[in-house]
């Protein structure tokens, strides 16, 4: 009970090794040297009888009595505990023996199938009894196995669901690669654009389509409390809250309500600072700091996703009543870029620009 309490800690923190779920967890109650044995120059095969032939990972290949009795005297009609102890360290005369018990990996593979040395293998030479940390990793696999890491052999040695998908979940637990640590669903970018990502052999593409267009929202992407501190990573862009959320609506929507939007008056005065989103002196119709003019050039989309048109043309037009503040700077008229923008589309300039004098690249008094 204990041990799997563990487990699903590590589990839930995403640090449960790949080996744990791949070659779970054994039972061998025995005393028993690898390296003894193989000092004395006792090949592989002389007590692993059926590994040359195996052809699937789920073959029992631990060692009967068999190939014991061809070395050691066993007294099975007169046991006794100095002998039988010598190799069963909990024998008891009215106790049944402990079990031997192996449970079968979730993997393909098939030993008739490769010639190596076992030690190529198995690193069993200078240990005593051999464990789960003797079989192969995938990364001993990958040396002989170079395109291994490509996404179209992972089911060649894990096995697979119907549709092609690895399968995942296991009587022992998830097969969870050791990088998709407790914060990968947030910060799984980077590798998932790497050359030869592997995300497809075990995620359908669906599951990226739920996240990213926003119509399923994982519990565990934002950390507690995270409403007060997102204001931060939100200016930053990390991460994009447009990949789930519509700034008109969802955005602006929760910030009008929290009386922190453009629009309608809500629970908060709009005289409050406190209750502010722009610092003071953001945007201001005098010489004042005017913050916002920087933040508009580098990424004027972040704008509009509460602003529109009609709040900027109350400072940046020709109108009746408005401050006539150019958003262009220094040079602006008869530049490439005044003279492109004007070619393509110019009711994007008539939005400011309303009177003749004012259109025109080119044009001069």
């Amino acid at each position: 009970m204990k041990r799997a309490l563990i487990l699903l800690m590590l589990l839930a923190a995403g640090a449960l090794a790949d080996d744990a779920v791949v070659y779970p967890v054994q039972r061998l109650p025995l005393i028993f040297s690898h390296q003894k044995h193989l000092a004395r120059g006792t090949t592989c095969d002389a007590c692993h009888t059926t590994a040359a032939t195996s052809r699937s990972a789920v073959d029992n290949l631990i060692p009967t009595e068999a190939p014991c009795r061809a070395c050691h005297e066993i007294h099975r009609e007169t046991p006794t505990v100095a002998d039988c102890a010598k190799c069963h360290p909990s024998w008891r005369p009215d106790v049944p023996v402990e079990r031997v018990f192996v449970a079968p990996p979730p993997l393909k593979f098939a030993h008739d199938q490769h010639k190596q040395p076992c030690e190529s293998c198995h690193a069993v030479r200078t240990v005593d009894l051999a464990t789960t940390a003797q079989l192969p990793s995938m990364e001993s696999c990958f040396s002989c196995h170079k395109n291994g890491m490509e996404e179209r052999h992972c089911g060649d040695c894990h096995l697979t669901k119907i549709g092609g998908l690895v399968e995942t979940a296991f009587d022992q637990g998830r097969f969870i690669p050791s990088s998709h640590g407790i914060r990968f669903a947030r910060d799984h970018r980077e590798e998932a654009r790497a050359p030869g990502a592997a995300c497809t052999a075990c995620h359908d593409k669906s599951e990226c389509v739920e996240c990213h267009q926003g119509t399923v929202k994982p519990m565990d992407f934002h950390p507690g409390d995270y409403l007060r501190i997102h204001a931060t990573e939100s200016r930053r862009g990390t991460p994009d809250c447009s990949a789930c959320h519509r700034y008109q609506t969802f955005c602006v929507g929760c910030h009008e309500r929290s009386g922190i939007g453009m629009r309608g008056e809500a629970q908060f005065s709009a005289d409050r600072t406190d209750a502010r989103f722009h610092p003071i002196g953001w945007s201001t119709k005098g010489a004042g700091p005017n913050l916002h003019a920087q933040e508009a050039r580098r990424n004027i989309t972040t704008c509009a996703s509460c602003h529109r048109e009609e709040d900027c043309l109350t400072c940046h037009s020709a109108e009746p009543g408005g401050v006539r503040a150019s958003p262009h700077p220094v040079g602006w008229r008869g530049s490439t870029r005044c003279k492109a923008l004007d070619r393509d589309n110019r009711r994007m300039c008539l939005r400011c620009h309303v009177t003749q004098d004012e259109l025109g690249c080119d044009w001069h008094h």
